[in-house]
């Protein structure tokens, strides 16, 4: 149930929601039970949400998170960001300088993210993935080969759409669409991790 009201954004989490509104406030609303809906009283530019956790970017370029903290995703750290992403048990920021830098759960590999600049960064439930500045596609961790990146993203190439608008070998995909895919995966992960959890099987 969203608060009435005008926003500028919104992230959708595991159970709950957060929306940021025009002021820079941000408002979150759904599961409580481990402080993800208690929003510090600070100003924002961006939201992100997670599992059990939420972060936020701040008009300084600090990250702040708040939630669930059981593997350190939501102790960021200082310095500057220009985006940040919340996944499952980690988070990850994108440094002003291009650089990705993340923090918590790191057993199977998804805080541990590869060198070099980067122009956009989005972490899923268990791994994350980050837009070079060739357009190449670079993703980490080893869980269900979701860190797997066809070789024409790893190279920045660009496939085409055929008739039927599925990514075929010959024909050329808009830019944006490469940011697209990579949000896409997040979500597709975060859904399944979510009918996992409804199964009763919970990963510690």
């Amino acid at each position: 149930d969203a608060p009435s009201g005008v926003f500028s954004a919104v992230s959708a989490g595991g159970e709950h929601t957060c929306g940021l509104r025009s002021s820079g406030a941000v408002e979150c609303w759904g599961y409580d039970e481990d402080g993800q809906s208690d929003v510090p009283s600070e100003r924002f530019s961006t939201v992100s949400t997670g599992w059990y956790h939420a972060c936020g970017l701040r008009e300084d370029g600090a990250v702040k998170c708040w939630g669930a903290n059981w593997h350190g995703q939501t102790d960021a750290p200082g310095g500057r960001f220009s985006a940040v992403s919340a996944g499952e048990y980690h988070t990850c920021g994108l440094r002003e300088s291009g650089e990705v830098e993340c923090w918590g759960y790191m057993f199977d590999g998804q805080a541990q993210p590869p060198t070099g600049k980067h122009t956009q960064i989005s972490s899923g439930a268990y791994h994350a993935c980050a837009l070079s500045e060739d357009g190449s596609v670079a993703c980490w961790m080893i869980y269900n080969g979701a860190a797997d990146v066809p070789a024409w993203l790893r190279g920045g190439g660009l496939p085409s759409t055929g008739t039927g608008g599925l990514l075929n070998r010959g024909s050329a995909l808009p830019v944006g669409g490469i940011a697209l895919l990579s949000l896409a995966a997040s979500a597709a992960v975060l859904g399944l991790s979510a009918l996992v959890r409804r199964r009763g099987c919970r990963r510690s």
